[in-house]
């Protein structure tokens, strides 16, 4: 791969590998040996058997080569400030001259040379490159071949370039130390990079003043180009931004600078306005205008009037009078609508500052006028309504460009006020408005008490125009017309009158101006209908001033008179609107109420019962009319909201029909009728008669089991309460039954003789008798039923009903038990199954199953007739069975009713590991007696023993086990220890026979006692020494104590303990283990611990064995009390040690210390009642700790917010789930 080689690789044509070696420019460096070495790949797999062959050629150099010569910089582009390096590359044979530098072709040097003899390498290094650097360089040297020179060379053009440069420079201040108008000041703009600028911009606070683009218009260096301007008024004061650009090597550089340049001028003020003698209400303009520079600061607009003080109307500081446009503040002031307020003089003041300091000028002074002929204006003109009663004010305003010098008021009686400005006795009040003489104020009252004012007013104002002696006026009229609504009086109000006699009736209306409409209407018919828009029905109707009235008299009244007379009048009144009002007389022709006569009523059960139709009269109009019926109940027949039974008014006439009659219909019935009459007192009128509704005598039976009626007397259910009901109707009430049933006989019902009665009945019409029974197989046959009663003339009736039933029972095991539901292999039980029914089934229809279809019961039960004919007993023997038999027992009757019996059998012998209970050590002092129960679950010949021990391992003195045996094979012995000080190990050992034995240890200790310095030991001697010893001995207690955990509350570990467990397969079925596995069992209570031992759980069940030990497992866990956490079962696992015999497992409890639950969800308590796979929820007592189910923990935890529901959700941690 060296430079001038090509490798090439090829085959000839005997398939022999060629390897060419090309060189295409030999040199003196690439004399030398050559070899060539070929190897064969048998080597690879048999390294001894290596075959190798090689050969060499040595190649040298026979010819002269002329000088070459190569100059070159170490990089393409070179910035100005850089460092960079020129190469020159020399080589010839024979060997070549050191070579030269030239720059520009002038003589330089090398920085160094290295390298052989046929080649020389030389550098030139240059720093801080600068454009004086950028040249031609040349590189020299030459060789001698055959005695005649040889020479090389080579060129190099270095240029040094540079980014664009901008520098925006001002003239020198003047001698005052800043520019003002006038002043020539020259702004310069350079450009400065390499290649030079193609691009220049210079603009004054964004408004472009010049562009050059590689065209005219700078001044070109050789690596900068200039650009000059002149500036000397305000509009030149700005920021000014020079902008250039250049490329380098294709890459575009730019740059800018920014001027700030500053002319002063002081401030020069001027005010114009638009209108010097406007008229009034015109819209005037007035302009300040302040130019500067600095920009004026502050405007301020100043007005006087007459002798007034000077006012300041507006100043700059409110940003809506003034606006800032080059160095110029111009503001405006415009009056809108010009008033004789504004006239007088105006005046502005300009500030501006120049170089810091402030300058204040003011304005000329200009005048405003206003010029305007009189104007005089009413509050109302045209026609004025004023209410009557009321008080009016005329107010007549007359403004002028002069002020007004009189004003005159004609009444409409032609009587004249006068005003006058220079008059002492003046008529007419009149006062400038506002204190400006050029408007008044002059009013005049009227007052408008009964109509007096009306008429025409006019008002006339004088006045004169400036330079003008010439009078000129104006005038406005108002008519005043008093107005009043119309008022209608009717009367009298209202009154009674008895009928036939006469009434005068008086409508009247009065207004402000005269009604124009009186109406009096009675029953919709107009008596009288007076209108001056028609002259309609004038005769009878009087007017006098404002008022109008009409009378009407009635010389003998009835009852069509009575009513309401309505009395309408209308006029015109304010703004010409028409008016209305009433009022009316309420006559009311009086009289006591009366009912026509009413004959009495008889009727069919069943007909239509129609009352014969009767009259109610009276004066005022019957307001009430009620139908008492016998049976209680009352009918409005009439009222004000029950009308269709009565028509008419003061007479009404009354049709009721009662609908179909009823056995309530019967009896006596009450018409009574109200009316208001005289001084409206309340009248009342009675009426009677009677209805009699008349029926023959019907009986009917019925059978009802709790209630549900029986329709098929075939099937008379067996065993239920059966009601037989005998119901008798009639007219005129049944007076006697009778009730005969085959397996009671007769019972009877007298109205009359209740007394002697031995059936039960109720109701009048409807006679209902029951009697009560319970069904039995032989209440079988016909059971009927006999009513009594009379109808017209007293003639008798009677009728009959029979029904014939037959009881009948379904199929049924009303019971199946057991001698014994839990048995050992060598004992015995039965089972008995009681099948009844009506009809009865035959014996050998009833049969006997096991769960498992192999187990052949037959021969193992009997069936035999019970207590009577209609049931069977069967009896399933078990005499030893063997543990197969474990299981349901089934009784079937006829093939398809079934009952089912559990039997739990399990081998001769069990036994599960002892409970420690009873162990209060809350308040256990020295010597007290603590009483230990050891309860052990066995079969049989159950034994206990119980050792207590210190940490010393010795024995404590235990009283002799008292044995009671309890329910489940429960054996209890109770032993008694005397307290001592320390901590100790309680140990129980049960047994049964044969010799299986169960043992638990719990520790604990006595944190409470505190006599226990007794037992410390004293140490003999002076007493100085003898105190020092105990001093030491108790320190070191107390330290020992405090390690243990005596002060404050202690939290003891486990001890170790063994405990030998038997195979599940002699497990009772009550254990509830699903599907025992070889080598695990079910764990009862592996270790207890105390209450007051804080932080320790008690493990309840532990089942459904993990595949490993390190597997998360199940558990069920329970704690304590508060604050104590439960172990987790992949926990738990982790401290078993197994034992090898799969038959007895043998499981090591290791000391552990609590920690947090590893639960993951606890959902709301529903989902939890509903679902296996979710955790119970925490009880109240357990501080909101929740108990694990039997369920694969979560592997997300929820978020629980502190608001949610604390009984719903809990996230357990190291803390108690709030």
């Amino acid at each position: 791969s060296c430079p001038g080689i090509v490798n090439n690789r090829t085959c000839n044509k005997n398939s022999d590998i060629e390897y060419v070696i090309e060189i295409s420019y030999f040199t003196s460096s690439l004399e030398g040996s050559y070899t060539c070495k070929m190897e064969s790949e048998f080597w690879k797999t048999n390294p001894d058997n290596l075959i190798s062959t090689s050969d060499t050629k040595h190649l040298t150099t026979k010819y002269v080569m002329p000088s070459k010569t190569e100059l070159e910089a170490d990089r393409n582009l070179i910035w100005k400030g850089s460092t960079f390096t020129l190469t020159c590359t020399v080589e010839g044979y024979p060997p070549p001259q050191r070579p030269t530098l030239w720059k520009n072709q002038a003589s330089d040097t090398f920085t160094s040379c290295d390298g052989g003899t046929n080649k020389k390498v030389c550098t030139k290094k240059f720093t801080n490159a600068g454009y004086d650097d950028a040249a031609v360089y040349e590189c020299k040297t030459k060789n001698k071949i055959s005695g005649t020179d040889s020479p090389s060379s080579d060129t190099a053009n270095i240029v040094i370039s540079s980014r664009v440069s901008v520098s925006l420079t001002l003239s020198s201040l003047p001698s005052r130390g800043y520019f003002i108008t006038g002043d020539s000041v020259t702004l310069t703009c350079i450009a400065d990079g390499v290649p030079l600028a193609h691009y220049m911009k210079i603009s004054r606070d964004g408004q472009l003043l010049f562009e050059y683009n590689t065209g005219a218009g700078v001044n070109k260096g050789k690596h900068d180009i200039t650009y000059k301007m002149n500036t000397d008024k305000l509009t030149d004061i700005g920021k000014y931004k020079c902008e250039a650009k250049n490329q380098v090597k294709g890459n575009v550089y730019n740059d800018d600078k920014e001027q700030n340049l500053k002319i002063y001028e002081d401030v020069e003020v001027t005010i114009q306005v638009d209108k010097q003698y406007p008229k009034k209400e015109d819209s005037v303009k007035i302009t300040c205008v302040a130019t500067g520079s600095d920009t004026p600061s502050n405007v301020k607009l100043y007005h006087k009037l007459g002798s007034n003080n000077e006012v300041l109307l507006k100043d700059s500081v409110d940003t809506s009078f003034c606006k800032t446009e080059n160095y110029k503040l111009t503001c405006i002031h415009t009056i809108l609508s010009i008033g004789y307020s504004n006239n007088g003089e105006y005046w502005c003041f300009g500030k501006n500052a120049v170089n810091g300091v402030e300058k204040t000028i003011k304005s000329t002074t200009t005048a405003v006028e206003i010029s305007s002929i009189v104007l005089v204006q009413l509050t109302d003109t045209g026609d004025k309504e004023v209410e009557l009663g009321s008080k009016y004010t005329i107010t007549c305003t007359v403004d002028g460009g002069k002020a007004p010098y009189k004003v005159e008021l004609l009444k409409p009686d032609e009587s004249k006020l006068t005003w006058q400005k220079s008059g002492t006795s003046n008529t007419l009040s009149c006062t400038p408005d506002n204190n400006i003489d050029n408007i008044l104020k002059c009013r005049h009252e009227i007052d408008t008490t009964l109509y007096k004012g009306e008429g025409a007013y006019k008002c006339t104002g004088y006045n004169q125009l400036p330079n003008s002696s010439n009078d000129k006026s104006d005038n406005k009229d108002v008519n005043i017309i008093v107005t009043k609504d119309v008022t209608v009086t009717m009367s009298p109000s209202s009154t009674e009158v008895d009928r036939n006699s006469a009434v005068t009736l008086t409508c009247e209306a009065e207004g402000g101006r005269v009604p124009h409409v009186l109406q009096l209407v009675f029953n919709g018919k107009n008596l009288v209908n007076y209108n001056t828009d028609n002259g309609t029905n004038t005769e009878g109707v009087t007017i006098s001033g404002h008022t109008i009235t009409y009378k009407k008299t009635i010389s003998k009244v009835s009852f069509d008179d009575s009513g309401t007379y309505y009395c309408t009048g209308k006029n015109k009144a304010k703004q010409n609107a028409e008016k209305t009002d009433k009022d009316n007389s309420e006559i009311t022709v009086v009289s006591d109420v009366t009912i026509s006569s009413v004959d009495n009523v008889d009727v069919d059960l069943g007909d239509v019962l129609q009352i014969p139709k009767f009259t109610v009269e009276g004066g005022r109009a019957p307001h009430e009319v009620i139908l008492a019926k016998p049976y209680g109940k009352t009918d409005v027949i009439y009222s004000n909201s029950v009308t269709s039974k009565c028509t008419g008014t003061f007479t009404k006439s009354c049709d009721i029909s009662l609908g179909a009659s009823t056995y309530q219909q019967d009896g006596n019935y009450k018409i009574t009728a109200k009316n208001r009459a005289k001084q409206n007192k309340e009248v009342t009128a009675e009426e009677t008669f009677s209805v009699t509704v008349y029926k023959d005598v019907e009986a009917k039976m019925n059978l009802k089991n709790g209630g549900e009626l029986i329709t098929d007397y075939d099937k008379v259910p067996y065993g239920v309460s059966l009601t037989v009901e005998c119901k008798v109707e009639g007219g005129k009430m049944p007076h006697e039954v009778e009730l005969t049933t085959s397996s009671t006989g007769k019972f009877f019902y007298k109205r009359n003789d209740q007394a002697s009665s031995n059936l039960t009945c109720t109701g009048e019409h409807v006679l209902t008798c029951s009697l009560t029974m319970t069904t039995g197989y032989h209440d079988d046959g016909i059971y009927d039923c006999k009513g009594y009663n009379k109808v017209r003339n007293s003639e008798h009736k009677e009728s009959y009903k029979s029904v014939d039933i037959t009881v009948y029972r379904d199929l049924i095991i009303s019971s199946i038990s057991t001698g014994s539901s839990s048995i050992v292999t060598n004992g015995s039980t039965t089972i008995t199954c009681v099948v009844g029914g009506k009809p009865i089934i035959e014996a050998e229809n009833i049969t006997w199953e096991h769960e498992n279809s192999a187990i052949d019961l037959e021969g193992n039960f009997t069936t035999i007739k019970g207590s009577d004919d209609y049931t069977l007993i069967s009896t399933l023997t078990l005499n030893s069975p063997s543990v197969d038999y474990n299981g349901n027992f089934s009784c079937i009757a006829n093939g398809t009713l079934k009952e089912t019996q559990s039997i739990a059998i399990a081998e001769k012998y069990f036994l599960e590991i002892p409970v420690i209970t009873s162990l209060d050590m809350t308040t256990v002092e020295k010597d007290s007696v603590l009483v230990i129960t050891c309860s052990v679950r066995g079969f049989s010949n159950v034994d206990a023993e119980l050792f207590i021990t210190n940490v010393e391992e010795e024995k404590l003195p235990v009283s002799e086990g008292i044995k009671s045996v309890k329910a489940d094979h429960v054996t209890e012995f109770v032993f008694k220890y005397n307290v001592r000080c320390g901590d100790v190990s309680i140990t129980c050992i049960g047994s049964a026979v044969p010799q299986i034995t169960v043992q638990t240890k719990i520790s604990t200790s006595f944190p409470e006692i505190t006599s226990c310095s007794e037992m410390l030991p004293i140490v003999a001697g002076s007493t100085g020494g003898g105190f020092v010893i105990i001093i030491i001995i108790i320190v070191v207690v107390l330290v020992i104590l405090k390690k243990r955990g005596r002060f404050g509350k202690r939290k003891p570990e486990l001890v170790e303990g063994t405990v030998q467990y038997p195979n599940p397969s002699f497990l009772k079925s009550s254990d509830n283990l699903a599907s025992p596995q070889p080598g695990y069992s079910h764990l009862h209570r592996p270790c207890t611990v105390g209450q007051e031992e804080e932080g320790y759980a008690s493990l309840n069940i532990l089942d459904n064995k993990p595949n490993k030990l390190d597997d998360d497992g199940y558990a069920t866990m329970d704690t304590k009390s508060n604050n104590k956490q439960p172990i987790s079962a992949k926990e738990l696992y982790s401290r078993l040690e197994q034992g090898n015999d799969l038959n007895k497992k043998k499981v090591v409890m290791k000391r552990y210390k609590p920690i947090a639950p590893k639960i993951r969800t606890v959902p709301p308590k529903s989902q939890a009642a509903a679902s296996n796979n979710h955790p119970v929820n925490a009880t109240e007592d357990d501080d909101a700790y929740a108990r694990l189910g039997d369920y694969p923990p979560k592997s997300v935890p929820v978020s629980v917010n502190k608001a949610d529901d604390g009984d719903a959700y809990a996230k357990l941690g190291d803390y108690p789930p709030k």
